[in-house]
């Protein structure tokens, strides 16, 4: 699934299409805190959505991973490296009961709301700890009809693909 992610042609445009999906959910007009990941290559990309919910005013959460856990933390502007080569937040620690929207990551989802993630559970962990709405985000090419899962992983909410 990787290589078919790393495959897939007009990401820009596509991601406009998808984070416009995305505002257009009822997750996202009632959401005052979303948070959202910062996008690596083959991920739809996120720059143009983050800039969208400064404009509507929203409180912009990042992840940033610490020890063996996803931590959210308010987007400053600044980015650090960080593990895994993923950049990583300065801004202070967010309680994840504050946040009222989730949008995911994923290698590939089902529309029914399973995720596949990069196996270390980061993302499952966190979302076990937050009631907040979830939308897994992706390419068509990245929806599959079913995806083997273990009891620790956390179906979403949602599930948009451009």
């Amino acid at each position: 699934m990787r290589v078919v992610r790393a495959a897939v042609a007009d990401v820009s445009a596509r991601s406009a299409r998808l984070w416009s999906d995305v505002s257009a959910t009822e997750a996202y007009t009632s959401a005052k805190t979303v948070m959202v990941f910062i996008s690596m290559p083959g991920e739809p990309d996120t720059a143009p959505f983050i800039a969208q919910l400064q404009r509507d005013g929203k409180t912009v959460v990042l992840p940033r991973i610490v020890g063996d856990r996803l931590e959210p933390a308010l987007a400053d502007g600044t980015l650090v490296p960080g593990p895994l080569n993923i950049p990583s937040p300065t801004g202070a620690g967010v309680d994840p009961l504050s946040i009222d929207l989730i949008i995911v990551p994923g290698v590939a989802f089902t529309t029914a709301g399973e995720r596949l993630g990069h196996g270390k559970a980061y993302y499952d962990r966190f979302l076990a700890t937050t009631p907040a709405a979830t939308i897994g985000v992706c390419f068509h090419e990245q929806l599959l009809d079913e995806l083997p899962t273990e009891p620790h992983d956390r179906r979403l909410l949602t599930v948009l693909a451009c």
